[in-house]
C-alpha cells in the first residue's frame, strides 16, 4: 500500500511539474463524440534514443534519425487527457499527410508507465520514443515547454519549420495541415 501511495504522489508531482499544458482553447470543451477505434495499428513502432544523449539534444538526435523528411513531433503523456482528445483530432487529418510523406513521432518520458504507454501506442500510429525522467526533464526546459501536448514540425532540413512549445496544447488541425503542408514542398 505504501509503494502504491508513492508511486501515486510521484506521478501527481511529475504532473503539476510537466502538466498538461494551461492553453486548450483549440480543444473542445468536451471529448469527440466518435470513439477511437481499439483495433491495433500496423504502423506503430517503438524506437529508442541512448539513455546517455543528454535531454537538450534529443531534437537534434531526431532530426538526424529522419534527415529529408517532414516530421511532427507531438510531445505528450498517457495521462493527459488533452493529449488523448488531441491525437483523436489529428488522426482525422494523419493519413492524408502521411501518404504525402510526412512522419509522425510522439515523444514522451517515464511519467507514462510502460504498460499504459505500450497499450496506447498500439492504436497511435507513428513511431514512439520514450525518454528516461532526466531526458524528458532537461529537454522541457531547454525547448521551453511549459506543459503538453506541445508540437514541434521539422522540415526536410532538419530545422523547425513550425512549433508551439512556449504555449502548448492542441494549436487545431487546420493549423498543423497547412504548417505541414508548406513543409513538404520545402
Amino acid at each position: 500500500m505504501m509503494k502504491k501511495t508513492l508511486f501515486v504522489l510521484t506521478l501527481a508531482a511529475t504532473a503539476c511539474t510537466f502538466g498538461c499544458a494551461k492553453k486548450s482553447a483549440n480543444l473542445p470543451a468536451t471529448a469527440p463524440t466518435t470513439e477511437v477505434t481499439t483495433q491495433a495499428v500496423t504502423k506503430s513502432f517503438i524506437k529508442t534514443l541512448p539513455a546517455d544523449i543528454p535531454g537538450a539534444q534529443i531534437v537534434q538526435e531526431l532530426a538526424k534519425q529522419y534527415k529529408g523528411k517532414v516530421v511532427l513531433i507531438d510531445f505528450w503523456a498517457t495521462w493527459c487527457g488533452p493529449c488523448r482528445r488531441a491525437m483523436t483530432l489529428i488522426d482525422e487529418i494523419k493519413p492524408e499527410l502521411a501518404k504525402k510523406g510526412c512522419v509522425f513521432v510522439y515523444v514522451t518520458g517515464e511519467s507514462s508507465p510502460t504498460d499504459t504507454w505500450k497499450q496506447m501506442i498500439e492504436k497511435i500510429e507513428g513511431d514512439h520514443y520514450r525518454l528516461t525522467e532526466q531526458q524528458w526533464g532537461d529537454m522541457c526546459r531547454s525547448l521551453g515547454i511549459p506543459g503538453i501536448p506541445s508540437y514541434l514540425l521539422l522540415g526536410k532540413d532538419g530545422k523547425t519549420a513550425y512549433d508551439n512549445l512556449n504555449e502548448g496544447g492542441y494549436p487545431g488541425s487546420e493549423v498543423l495541415k497547412q504548417q505541414i503542408e508548406v513543409a513538404l514542398t520545402r
